[in-house]
């Protein structure tokens, strides 16, 4: 099933569209209006008054992302909860994305990761790979253990916001590079999580600021939802607070990006241009597309830099390394020196993490 389109309520839980909020959390749904009942929603409900546990996961997660149903996050995250306090260990991955995000209360990073050990208690593959890489730190500091109490004591959340000094590849627009930003081993947790989910990738509509499928977009991607991400993904946002000053409610939904041989994102600009009219209530919502960071997932492939034309400029991370590049100045302006490329690779698959930066938070 399809992941929430640009007009879609936003999966982080804020209540708002998709495209207006972008990675904020904390706000109720609005009203929705009234859509048939779906049979197979209708069959979830059933099996969930019949104590079925994955069905109450299933069931929350399509409440929480208003998956054929309207939105309704605080019954999504009730049942949800219910599975997990059932011995659902996915459901208690799920509690522990939920509580990372904030979603329909404070954002608490010990309430995740205290949930992110109960799912590996309960045996998720996923809370076990997330918890040794966060307990690993940005640098790989501590030993791989199947203690699972032990390793969330591991956790250092100062570890993780102290981030490597960058290396400036352009002063202007300001492009720069940081080495070893994250482990190889959150890497392979970020594709083991979104490889099953991959879609084909789309951009703007200029006219009508939703989503299109475009020939100069060829890759696939994945968004970070909390049905597929998990505590690393909001820790990762907040390593990336610490390197550029913005926080995460400044961020839109972070996305994976996957590029098979010969798949090229060709030359695009990642600001929101304020002359074309689908931008226009987009900008005043959220204000401008400032910064775009992206950490190379893996470097085992040939090709796939990522280009500036009009700098003479490429470049290229090896797995857990990361580049940032200023869109538009400080005032909204766009720097369209910043037009670039995504190269296809001519060998292998290349893996990235991506991470827009609004000037406005979310509301």
């Amino acid at each position: 099933m399809s992941g929430p389109g640009r007009n879609d309520p936003c999966p982080c839980g804020g209540g708002k569209k998709y495209k207006k909020c972008c990675g904020g959390a904390g706000a109720s749904a609005p009203p929705a209006a009234p859509m048939p009942v779906d049979p197979a929603i209708k069959a979830l409900e059933d099996d969930v008054r019949a104590g079925d546990l994955d069905a109450a996961r299933t069931l929350g997660l399509n409440y929480i992302l208003a998956r054929n149903v309207p939105q309704n996050l605080k019954r999504g995250v009730e049942l949800v909860e219910r599975a997990a306090r059932g011995g659902d260990g996915e459901a208690a991955f799920v509690t522990a994305a939920l509580a990372a995000a904030g979603a329909g209360r404070t954002p608490s990073w010990k309430a995740a990761f205290d949930r992110l050990q109960r799912a590996a208690e309960l045996g998720s593959t996923r809370a076990r790979q997330e918890l040794g890489a966060l307990a690993a730190g940005p640098d790989a500091a501590s030993s791989p253990s199947e203690d699972w109490a032990e390793l969330r004591g591991q956790i250092d959340m100062e570890a993780w916001r102290a981030a490597p000094r960058p290396q400036t590849l352009s002063p202007s627009p300001k492009i720069v590079a940081l080495e070893k930003f994250v482990t190889p081993e959150a890497c392979a947790c970020l594709q083991a999580q979104t490889s099953p989910h991959m879609q084909r990738a789309t951009i703007y509509d200029r006219e009508t600021g939703g989503d299109a499928v475009d020939n100069r977009r060829t890759n696939s991607h994945c968004d970070l939802n909390v049905d597929v991400a998990g505590p690393l993904t909001f820790v990762l946002r907040e390593r990336i607070a610490a390197v550029t000053g913005r926080p995460q409610a400044a961020m839109e939904a972070p996305k994976v990006l996957h590029y098979a041989p010969g798949e090229t994102f060709a030359e695009h600009y990642d600001f929101l241009d304020p002359t074309e009219p689908g931008y226009q209530q987009e900008l005043s919502l959220r204000g401008q597309r400032e910064v775009t960071f992206l950490i190379y997932l893996n470097d085992d492939y040939e090709g796939g830099e990522t280009t500036f034309p009009r700098l003479s400029l490429s470049h290229k991370g090896d797995a857990g390394d990361a580049v940032l590049f200023v869109n538009a100045s400080p005032q909204g302006e766009p720097d369209r020196r910043t037009l670039h490329i995504g190269a296809p690779p001519t060998t292998g698959e290349k893996w990235l993490f991506s991470q827009w930066i609004r000037s406005l938070p979310a509301a």
